[in-house]
């Protein structure tokens, strides 16, 4: 049995357990989900009873160790990093998987975030919304995590900022792994055990059109998201051209992870 915890920062929570919980399952092994909340923030997207059955917060898991630890993304992006109201929550959370977790995974936000507290590493805002499925460069094609993962795969995007190849470049401990344009969308940590991915692999085909029907209700004038709708029509239904390729892309994690397990071998 694996043992994951996924702290959950989306507003649309429900989703992206479905999504996460598909791509952890992707390998076929059996695994545990603790699905784990902020307890200075409450979302107002999603009931105080759903949060009660389905979440817990970090003081539950402070004794716990975990195989596999995720943070999600969160809208708060274009906030500095310090004015988010669960940030000093979120590094103590970010300390404990360095302790506590044998393999972690940061999404979006939670890698930009993730990657500022441990290596200083600050984001950058883009001009436009840098929204759509977008082609991916191996910068690290012998990594474990692409194994029989082509080069030129696709990935979902959907953010306002990101960070510097450069940056990333004048840290040792860290590669860039994967970039799509001059885009970074996955970093790893030079000892097989941490993920930064700025895209959104677990996305579904009909995430980015919903995130773009809001943002039009919203008044916020999107750009159509780039290489999604067939004919660039948002009339006609997305297809997901990247499904295959996410799901050997944690299948590859999994199986790292248990390697990782049995070198220990005993429980972590």
């Amino acid at each position: 049995m694996i043992e994951a915890c996924v702290l959950n920062l989306m507003p649309t929570k429900e989703a992206t357990e479905r999504q996460l919980s598909s791509l952890l399952n992707s390998a076929g092994k059996k695994i545990n989900i603790a699905w784990l909340t902020t307890a200075t923030y409450k979302s107002k997207n999603i009931s105080e009873d759903y949060l009660r059955t389905n979440y817990i917060t970090f003081e539950n898991i402070t004794n716990r160790k975990f195989d596999i630890f995720i943070v999600t993304g969160a809208p708060v992006e274009l906030m500095e990093f310090e004015d988010v109201a669960y940030w000093q929550e979120l590094t103590k959370i970010l300390d404990f998987t360095k302790t506590n977790s044998l393999f972690n995974i940061f999404i979006c936000w939670g890698a930009q975030a993730a990657l500022y507290h441990f290596y200083k590493i600050q984001k950058y805002k883009f001009d436009k919304k840098y929204c759509g499925i977008f082609k991916q460069s191996l910068q690290n094609p012998d990594s474990i995590f692409y194994k029989e993962i082509a080069d030129g795969f696709y990935m979902p995007h959907s953010r306002h900022t990101g960070i510097k190849k450069e940056d990333i470049k004048k840290n040792k401990n860290i590669i860039t792994d994967l970039c799509s344009g001059v885009e970074v969308s996955v970093v790893s940590s030079s000892d097989q055990k941490n993920l930064y991915i700025t895209g959104h692999p677990e996305y579904e085909a009909d995430t980015i059109h919903l995130e773009y029907l809001r943002d039009l209700a919203s008044g916020k004038n999107p750009a159509l998201p780039e290489n999604y709708y067939p004919e660039n029509n948002p009339a006609l239904k997305p297809v997901n051209t990247w499904q295959k390729q996410a799901a050997q892309f944690y299948k590859n994690i999994i199986n790292h992870v248990i390697n990782l397990k049995g070198e220990l071998n005993e429980n972590f």
